[in-house]
């Protein structure tokens, strides 16, 4: 990237961390992915090309150290790239406070939706393991219309397949009104009386998914500026 010319440190951080698609890729190292697929599944509509240049360009900076054990290829952050956390954090809430989405239909995604919800799901909040949990999405594209929560004792792991479990739970849910409980703008007891997500399978395991499927525990109690 050309740089700014400036001594400022703003412009010098800048030229490094600026680069498109680079906050939301140290977002995802400092939630805690480290496989390149476990990143690009926080950045979709980054191509694996584009994605794995940022992260040579991230190596380089020497914010992300590249690890290879047993032939596994991992990506963690240093120091530096450890004390990214309040940037990354503050960019989130005053986008959240000043910038709130209105969720259009182009910035709505059952996938990393999902792939956010799932890092922050307790395998123990269903009180019962292991558990399937199948989302649907009547309104999207066959091919995104189906995902599946497996939930075990240690674990829970989104799948983009039947995983060839029994399904215990079916949530059939309206993406925009499932994006809107997760970010803190709708409450999922409405959402259930208007029909926009509907609960099938037992009563006692549908009593504890609004619950468990709960909201983002940093940007969903922040309220919008005007």
């Amino acid at each position: 990237m050309e740089g700014y010319g400036q001594f400022c440190p703003v412009s010098k951080a800048a030229e490094v961390i600026c680069q498109r698609w680079t906050p939301l890729i140290l977002r995802e190292l400092l939630v805690g992915s480290t496989r390149f697929n476990e990143i690009h599944r926080g950045v979709p509509a980054c191509s694996p090309a584009l994605l794995s240049k940022r992260l040579k360009d991230l190596e380089r900076a020497e914010i992300v150290e590249r690890e290879v054990s047993d032939g596994v290829i991992s990506y963690r952050l240093t120091d530096a790239g450890r004390d990214l956390f309040p940037v990354i954090l503050g960019l989130g809430e005053w986008g959240q406070r000043w910038v709130r989405t209105d969720y259009r239909a182009d910035e709505l995604d059952p996938g990393l939706l999902l792939w956010d919800v799932r890092r922050n799901l307790q395998p123990g909040g269903l009180g019962e393991q292991p558990a399937t949990i199948q989302f649907v999405f009547p309104s999207v594209p066959a091919k995104r219309r189906f995902y599946w929560l497996v939930v075990d004792a240690h674990d829970v792991d989104l799948c983009l397949v039947d995983p060839g479990r029994e399904v215990d739970v079916t949530i059939e849910a309206d993406l925009r009104a499932l994006t809107e409980v997760w970010m803190g703008d709708a409450d999922f007891a409405d959402t259930l009386a208007d029909g926009r997500i509907v609960l099938r399978g037992s009563t006692r395991l549908t009593r504890s998914i609004p619950g468990w499927f709960g909201q983002h525990p940093i940007f969903a109690q922040i309220r919008p500026a005007r």
